[in-house]
């Protein structure tokens, strides 16, 4: 599926990237749509031996379901490249919080320019090109200042790259946060300084982590598994190809 068949950004949307590095998209998923991916992530933290083989691994299962996600690719496509094949999803990862877990609070990271292919934030000839992006889907609500990522907006083009601990003390004023429905999409540049945040709801987070990137580069050690490959669709599966230079295919 190519990108001409995805709602391609709004300006506003694009500009919004470009500025502070991510974008939320509230209630994307129904509760249909999330309640057998809530189901696997349970069974992954309980009973994973009760799973079938092909849904032991992220993001098989349920969950494959969001790997081409519509409202996902169309970001995607404007961020790193237009073409389906040419973007691969590097790994996928639940993250699961309850109120008072301490050894899953603050931990800042990233930020700031980078020549890394991994990490590198560029804009050139009218076009958003991104490294590691990240595509987070909260599975259930995320309440203002009570827990979710926060970030610093804008951080993925400081040229203090080195200096952005300075603020890393969450009173610092300069980061933001977000509340959302369950089946919200955030999306954000690795590049951008983030960070967990200490939990503090009554219903635990639930969100899966996706890392997608450019065919040409790898971050990632893959974490896939031959049952998990064979269960995907062909189109879900390419996801996961080698990483290989695209221009061998013209």
């Amino acid at each position: 599926m190519e990108a001409a068949e995805y709602t391609p950004l709004t300006e506003r949307e694009k500009v919004l990237f470009d500025l502070r590095g991510f974008l939320l998209f509230p209630a994307v998923l129904s509760e249909e749509e999330m309640e057998p991916i809530r189901a696997q992530c349970e069974m992954l933290r309980q009973n994973p031996e009760q799973l079938p083989a092909s849904d032991r691994i992220l993001p098989g299962g349920a969950a494959s379901h969001l790997i081409d996600h519509p409202a996902a690719m169309r970001v995607l496509h404007q961020i790193i490249d237009d073409e389906t094949e040419k973007i691969r999803c590097e790994n996928c990862f639940l993250s699961y919080r309850e109120r008072g877990d301490a050894h899953k609070g603050w931990d800042p990271h990233a930020g700031g320019k980078s020549v890394n292919p991994n990490y590198s934030y560029q804009y050139h000839d009218g076009k958003i090109h991104s490294g590691m992006t990240r595509v987070v889907w909260e599975l259930n609500g995320v309440g203002k200042g009570k827990g979710g990522t926060a970030l610093i907006a804008g951080s993925h083009k400081s040229n203090y790259r080195k200096k952005l601990p300075l603020f890393d003390d969450p009173d610092s004023g300069v980061w933001e946060s977000y509340e959302c429905p369950p089946g919200s999409l955030l999306i954000f540049s690795e590049a951008v300084r983030h960070s967990s945040c200490p939990w503090e709801q009554d219903t635990p987070r639930t969100a899966l982590f996706f890392a997608y990137n450019h065919i040409n580069v790898r971050h990632h050690k893959p974490r896939v598994s031959d049952e998990m490959l064979a269960a995907l669709t062909p189109e879900r599966r390419r996801f996961f190809n080698e990483v290989y230079p695209p221009q061998f295919d013209r």
